[in-house]
Parts: C-alpha cells; sequence; structure tokens
C-alpha cells in the first residue's frame, strides 16, 4: 500500500512524497489518517533545519487523528473502525529515525510504546488533531497555583498562549491576554480571554491598572522572546508568579535588584501534560479550540503554509491538514 508524506527536504524546503507502508509489527496498528495539526515552534524549527535530533529528509508532525484499519498478530485494546490520536509513526528504512512523523496519509503505530489515545465519537477530530496544543498548556498551568478571581496575563496567542488562557480561565481566573496581531487578539477575544489586547492599539499597562492595580497574580509568558522577562516581574504583584512557556533560543537575562524586590515565584514549563486529560477537556468544552482553526488544508497546501508560518505570517494560527482531500 502506498502512503503520502508531507516531508522536510531540507532547511526551507517541503514537498508531497509517496512511499510504500512498511509491513505491521505484531504490536502494532495500521492507521488511516484523517487529520493532523501543526505545532508551529517545533515543526517551524525543524522546517528551519534547526532541530539537531532529527536528520532530512523528515517527516514532522505529533498530533494526528485517524481510523485504525488493521492490527498486528499481539495488539489488544485497538480495533478497527476505531477513532485515535497518534503522535508518532514507523516509516519506511528509507527514513532517518524521527520521534514525530504524523503528517502521513497513513501510519505504523506501536501500541506498546506511546500508544494511541481513543477519541471519544463526541470529540471534533479537527479539533482533537491540535490536542497536543492544549497538552502543552495544560503542562505549563500544572505547575503553578491559579485560583478563583486571580488576574492572569497571557502574553502571545499563539495556540500554547490560547490554551494557557482558556485553562486559567478553567481555575477561575479573570484572564488578560496579549498580543501584536490584531487577527490573534480577536480570536483571542473570542475565545480564550476576558480581556484582549491588542497591543498594535490599546496600552496594555492602562488596562492592567484598572484591573489589577496592585499587579496581577500570574504572568504566563509564551512569546518565546527573552526580552519579555523583565517587563512579566514588573508586572506581577509582590509574590506573584511568573510561568516562562515559551521555547526561549536567547539568553534571559536577570537584573537582580528588582525581580528580588518582587519576591517571585518563577517557573519554565517544557514538554506536554496529561494527553488524555486534553483530550478530555476538549470533550467536556472546557478547551475550545475548533474556532482557532484558520487553515483547514488539504497537504498539498503544505509547502505554501510551512512558509508563510516561518515567515511568522501571524493570520496563519491553527493548522490542520485534512487527508481526506486530494493529497496531490
Amino acid at each position: 500500500m502506498d502512503a503520502h508524506a508531507i516531508v522536510i527536504t531540507g532547511a526551507k524546503e517541503m514537498e508531497l512524497r509517496t512511499h510504500e507502508v512498511p509491513a505491521l509489527r505484531d504490536d502494532e496498528v495500521l492507521i488511516r489518517t484523517e487529520y493532523s495539526g501543526v505545532s508551529q515552534g517545533t515543526e517551524i524549527d525543524a522546517y528551519r533545519g534547526r532541530r539537531p535530533e532529527l536528520t532530512m529528509p523528515t517527516v514532522t508532525g505529533y498530533q494526528s487523528v485517524g481510523i485504525v484499519e488493521d492490527a498486528g498478530a499481539a495488539v489488544t485494546g485497538f480495533a478497527p473502525g476505531e477513532r485515535v490520536l497518534f503522535t508518532t509513526s514507523r516509516l519506511p528504512d528509507e527514513y532517518p529515525a524521527t520521534w514525530m512523523a504524523g503528517h502521513v496519509s497513513h501510519a505504523v503505530v506501536s501500541t506498546t510504546s506511546r500508544p494511541p489515545i481513543a477519541v471519544p465519537a463526541d470529540v471534533d477530530p479537527v479539533e482533537a488533531a491540535l490536542t497536543a496544543m492544549v497538552a502543552v498548556g495544560l503542562g505549563g498551568i500544572q505547575q503553578i497555583r491559579v485560583e478563583l478571581g486571580d488576574v492572569v496575563l497571557v502574553s502571545g496567542q499563539g495556540l500554547i498562549g490560547q490554551a494557557s488562557a482558556q485553562l486559567a480561565r478553567c481555575r477561575g481566573a479573570l484572564v488578560v491576554t496579549t498580543d501584536m496581531s490584531p487577527t490573534r487578539a480577536r480570536l483571542s477575544g473570542e475565545h480564550s480571554a476576558d480581556v484582549a489586547v491588542d497591543l498594535g492599539a490599546q496600552d496594555l499597562d492602562t488596562v492592567l491598572r484598572e484591573l489589577a492595580p496592585g499587579g496581577v497574580d500570574v504572568v504566563i509568558e509564551t512569546s518565546g522572546r527573552a526580552d519579555q522577562f523583565a517587563p512579566s516581574v514588573g508586572r506581577i504583584r509582590t509574590q506573584g508568579t511568573v510561568l516562562l512557556q515559551g521555547y526561549y533560543q536567547q539568553h534571559i537575562d536577570i537584573d537582580f535588584h528588582p525581580t528580588h524586590i518582587k519576591k517571585p515565584t518563577i517557573a519554565a514549563a517544557c514538554g506536554f501534560g496529561d494527553m488524555r486529560l486534553a483530550m478530555s477537556l476538549l470533550r467536556w468544552h472546557k478547551v475550545r479550540f475548533r474556532g482557532l482553526v484558520t487553515h483547514l488544508a488539504a497537504p498539498r497546501d503544505a509547502p505554501e503554509l510551512f512558509a508563510r508560518m516561518e515567515r511568522g505570517d501571524p493570520d496563519v494560527l491553527g493548522v490542520v491538514f485534512d487527508w481526506g482531500a486530494a493529497a496531490g
């Protein structure tokens, strides 16, 4: 059987390729992919050739939804016809090893190492294809205390920022979000925030003085910009919390005196929270991501969309590939 794959062939180079699906091992299932979501941070770094653990050509993607079509002789707990979420797949030997490989039309997935997760029938499969983004935000917010009535500022409204904002609201916080993009600020106001601030049109500190004159309780910083550490500390109350939820490729310099005067708690998040809990939050509509999908696209559109994401196009937020669309 042939499968299609979105393949990064070199730095900022991508194409749709065809390969033969590997034969199933006893502990593996064959999944026909319906939708695969993009993680802009990790995958754009890979597209730029900045993931040292990856060798080109490579297939990225680690949040894909599909239907089980076949199972190896030793597989239990997964049956043909079941919809599942998978985070990795086994490619043919012609591809170097990778921990991702979700952007494929047919996936061979182990049920013993990083096994698939069932997608309940009442979960939108398009939304489920962004479960990992919810889980990353969940992993961060589970590290800190957010209490009923807290004022939480979330800086940056990519998918991780949107997830963080929605999860903080689940805990009873009043959530203020910021972004330089009018599109992302608007979407945040519609889906994620109590107050969404468009930094190009509004003054954030004026907004915060009204809502939290003594400083906010928590800042969740998701932009990945090292120069946002000091402003984040400056905006918390004494003994407030700063969660560094972004990925910071530059060194963060700490001006010690104004920092230690605030007596802050500083946390740094890494990786997923509980993927099954993230799926449940989508199921219970505690987190709503469908409205954040700005591009439900055919796999053939991947080169154009990855190029736009690499350029930092703020209008490209939630990207999900529809593998039921024509691949070529």
